[in-house]
């Protein structure tokens, strides 16, 4: 089946359609006197040519007013519409008229073909100064895009150096809290040092008050035993007399051995009260 396409004297074009469906558009006055038809969208003809249309009746309104080719439907339709006058004349396939009219009409054609030529050439100018346009705006989401990923990654970076300075700075918190510790501990430790060093002070004057203290105990030791050497002409007896030998048990086996750790035990605390842990050692000094 024909496939036929219809243009209408604006460049807008309809179908595909057949061949009857096309006849019921002429008849509907959907077909315009000057509207071009074709089967292939290349080689194009006014519909009026085609026989198988009946547009083939002309109608003068007015006195040098025509309006056709069209169908007589299409004319019945305007008067009945009241759109024609009554004095209004139809024509049937008037060649002289016919042919003046497709001569004008075919002119008409041919401005509309050029005019379609130029509205083309500036669609296809349109579209390649489209295309381009979409080249640059791809160009500039490409260059947005390379933007964004850079703006990522420099927040990605910011965010690293951001954990890293909050890293760092709960590391120098903690630092400023050990040295805090520390200085606290160092204060402790002074004021410990202080304390100590008032210690030795004390301890310093309680040793020289202990050292004057025993040197006047010596003084007075070497005053109480100092003896003068008497010559005398006495013969003494090796033994003690009796009193000597009844206090320190002479003769009846001699000093026991508690009775000498009581005499050692007091002589040590008298030479504590004086100063000397050792009697050797007054001995040694003195």
């Amino acid at each position: 089946m024909d496939k036929w396409y219809v243009r209408n004297t604006a460049g807008k074009v309809y179908g595909p359609i057949g061949l009857e469906t096309l006849k019921m558009w002429v008849k509907d006055g959907r077909v315009e006197p000057l509207a071009g038809i074709s089967n292939d969208l290349q080689s194009w003809m006014l519909a009026p040519l085609k026989p198988e249309l009946e547009m083939n009746w002309v109608v003068e309104n007015n006195p040098g007013q025509f309006y056709g080719p069209t169908h007589r439907t299409v004319l019945d339709d305007l008067l009945k519409a009241g759109t024609l006058t009554p004095e209004a004349r139809f024509f049937q396939d008037d060649r002289g008229a016919a042919q003046e009219y497709r001569r004008q009409t075919t002119a008409a054609m041919a401005e509309k073909d050029a005019e379609i030529a130029r509205r083309d050439k500036a669609l296809l100018e349109a579209q390649r100064m489209s295309a381009k346009k979409d080249l640059q705006y791809a160009a500039a989401q490409k260059t947005i895009a390379r933007r964004d990923e850079r703006l990522s990654e420099l927040t990605s970076m910011l965010a690293q150096r951001e954990s890293q300075f909050e890293t760092l700075s709960k590391t120098l918190q903690a630092k400023d809290a050990e040295i805090a510790r520390k200085l606290s501990e160092l204060d402790q430790k002074q004021a410990e040092l202080e304390k100590a060093m008032q210690e030795i002070k004390r301890r310093d004057v309680e040793l020289a008050e202990m050292r004057e203290e025993r040197a006047r105990a010596m003084e007075i030791h070497k005053r109480e035993w100092k003896t003068d050497t008497i010559e005398s002409d006495v013969i003494v007896s090796e033994m003690p007399p009796p009193v000597a030998r009844q206090a320190f048990s002479f003769g009846r086996g001699g000093v026991s051995q508690a009775r000498l750790a009581a005499m050692e035990r007091q002589a040590q605390q008298e030479l504590a009260s004086m100063g000397v842990s050792d009697l050797r050692q007054l001995l040694g000094k003195h």
